[in-house]
């Protein structure tokens, strides 16, 4: 189960703002609603554009099912002309992305200062 997903907002150099996602644990079936409702308030926090990052750092699994959240977070976030950014620090996050085929599909960031570097360039 999921041990908890908590929502800031971090300023870039340039003075521009994302939101973070960060979940903690392990982001399995029992975990999709508390991701979506996390992910759906940090977009209506995020003004317009939105640039959102979800930082997987502190994610210990990342279950396939879980995907579809994310997915659906990049397509609101590109459908409102903004962007998102997974951080991903485990090889066995990186992996579940690649195994499942959507690691191409994300920006794939190795920290917070990355992410946010390319939100501003993407």
């Amino acid at each position: 189960m999921i041990s908890g997903i908590s929502e800031r907002t971090v300023t870039a150099a340039d003075g521009s703002g994302a939101v973070v996602v960060t979940p903690r644990g392990e982001l399995d079936l029992g975990a999709i609603a508390s991701l979506d409702s996390a992910v759906r308030s940090a977009l209506a926090a995020a003004g317009s554009p939105p640039r959102l990052i979800v930082d997987l750092s502190d994610v210990d699994l990342l279950a396939p099912v879980v995907l579809g959240v994310l997915l659906d977070a990049r397509r609101r976030c590109q459908g409102a002309g903004g962007a998102m950014s997974l951080v991903v620090t485990s090889p066995e996050i990186g992996a579940t992305l690649v195994d499942a085929g959507v690691e191409p599909l994300f920006e794939i960031a190795s920290g917070i200062q990355d992410a946010l570097q390319r939100l501003a360039v993407g």
